[in-house]
């Protein structure tokens, strides 16, 4: 019994990052919102009919809320807890695009960002 615990183990430390890659690797090192009126950019390569996860908390931010200002327009996006989902359409080519507007706290002061996402479905 003990063995196959172990198996298991060793199969689930192998398998999940391997999954979390192939849904959260789609924005490598996003340029950080400060909640200071600030906009900043972010640029989606992924695979047609793939997803993209993306936490949105940074070491001195507490966020109040995420709201979606503009849809994608031909995806699906969702917020899950602080942080967004973005589904590409199965068969979908070229790009798309949506905006975030996220309100909280930085260092105790109240503040608000924008994030503009370009998406890139190939």
């Amino acid at each position: 019994m003990t063995k196959l615990i172990l198996r298991i183990f060793a199969l689930l430390v192998t398998v999940l990052p391997v999954a979390t890659l192939a849904g959260g690797t789609c924005l490598l090192h996003p340029e950080p919102f400060k909640l200071q009126s600030d906009t900043v950019h972010w640029s989606v390569k992924i695979a047609s009919g793939g997803q993209c996860i993306q936490g949105l908390r940074w070491s001195t931010i507490m966020i109040d809320h995420i709201a979606i200002t503009e849809m994608p327009k031909s995806g699906q996006l969702m917020i899950q807890g602080p942080s967004f989902r973005y589904l590409s359409n199965q068969g979908a080519r070229g790009s798309d695009s949506f905006k975030l507007s996220i309100t909280g706290t930085s260092m105790r002061v109240a503040g608000s960002s924008s994030i503009e996402v370009e998406i890139s479905a190939e």
